[in-house]
């Protein structure tokens, strides 16, 4: 009786390995793609015409809409919107502002908190959460003048 023992090629076992490699880099980017749009806050209130600008699309919100890292609303005239941020953290925002959600990060089991928006005009409300309390100094609200720092809980801003 013979034994025959087969071994693979080497150009398959490296055509496998590619193959590998390749399937982990799209988990990876999967993986990191839903984290940079994971759902920082979610629409409470709104009144008349208030869009959003994500990734070039530009959508009307409503109330229940989520808002995530990186978006851009914009209200319309005789327009408002209220949100409410995933650690409590509150904003209203007047007729014909336009803010920035820059980046809104806040994970006290991992003791990661950035917090990081700006209103680029318009009048905002904004009452801070447990970022305020956890880590006032990580919190950056900017303005075309400068940027505001959290010190207190709650301030109101107007930008023409």
């Amino acid at each position: 009786m013979y034994f025959i023992t087969i071994y693979p090629r080497i150009d398959d076992t490296i055509e496998l390995y590619e193959r590998e490699m390749i399937m982990k880099q799209i988990i990876v980017m999967i993986v990191m793609s839903n984290l940079l749009l994971a759902n920082v806050g979610i629409v409470k209130n709104i009144i008349g015409k208030v869009e959003l600008q994500r990734a070039q699309k530009v959508l009307l919100l409503h109330k229940g809409s989520a808002v995530n890292n990186g978006d851009i609303i914009m209200t319309k005239s005789k327009s408002s919107i209220g949100i409410t941020f995933d650690d409590g953290t509150r904003l209203s925002l007047g007729e014909n502002a336009i803010f920035v959600i820059n980046k809104f990060k806040v994970d006290p089991a991992k003791k990661e908190y950035d917090v990081d928006l700006n209103l680029k005009k318009g009048k905002a409300v904004f009452s801070s959460g447990k970022v305020g309390k956890l880590a006032p100094e990580s919190v950056k609200f900017r303005i075309p003048e400068g940027i505001i720092g959290i010190r207190g809980t709650k301030f109101a801003v107007e930008v023409k």
